[in-house]
């Protein structure tokens, strides 16, 4: 996770560490577009992801 989210944002490891703990714990929010290029870059490295609606 933390390879395909710092490919995905060009972030540091630091960074990469903690959007990775924030995507366990709670998710990301952000537009249908940008989570699904995260979600494709997620799949590829075998990680099961879901883009859904936030409530």
């Amino acid at each position: 996770m933390l390879q395909a989210l710092r490919d995905a944002g060009e972030l540091s490891l630091g960074e990469a560490r903690s959007l990775t703990r924030q995507l366990v714990e709670n998710g990301l929010t952000g537009t249908l577009v940008e989570m699904e290029i995260l979600a494709i870059r997620l799949r590829r490295r075998a990680v099961e992801v879901i883009v859904a609606p936030a409530e």
